[in-house]
């Protein structure tokens, strides 16, 4: 993850984050065989690429002059990926074999390692 070479913290949580779709995806198919596994997978996925998009979106403005820039791109960014999350689960739903459950919960968990990372550092700090 070269892109994030000023970011390291975000460089981890994004790994942690594959770490954890694969963990999910893992753990369902244990519990519910291929139909649950790929649907989790899916769902950690929809949480994944919008935060790798966004990370690497705002490396591209986090050297920039002026605050007002700097929030315009964060907020153009968040905008984005909350967009691009909508378009991933629109996607998703179009496919009948995909069980709603799994890929919630796969989606959740996926998304709690970002809010688990910012608790951790706010504990930290």
């Amino acid at each position: 993850m070269r892109f994030l070479h000023g970011f390291a913290g975000v460089g981890r949580v994004l790994l942690w984050q594959l770490g954890v779709v694969v963990a999910c995806g893992m753990a369902a198919f244990v519990v519910g065989g291929w139909g649950a596994a790929t649907s989790a997978a899916i769902g950690g996925l929809i949480a994944f690429i919008p935060n790798a998009f966004f990370a690497l979106f705002w490396s591209c403005f986090h050297e920039s002059k002026g605050a007002r820039h700097v929030l315009h791109a964060f907020y153009v960014g968040e905008a984005l990926k909350l967009a691009l999350t909508g378009v991933l689960f629109f996607l998703a739903f179009q496919f009948r074999e995909i069980e709603h459950l799994p890929l919630f919960v796969g989606f959740v968990v996926t998304l709690g390692v970002f809010w688990f990372a910012l608790l951790q550092r706010t504990l930290n700090d």
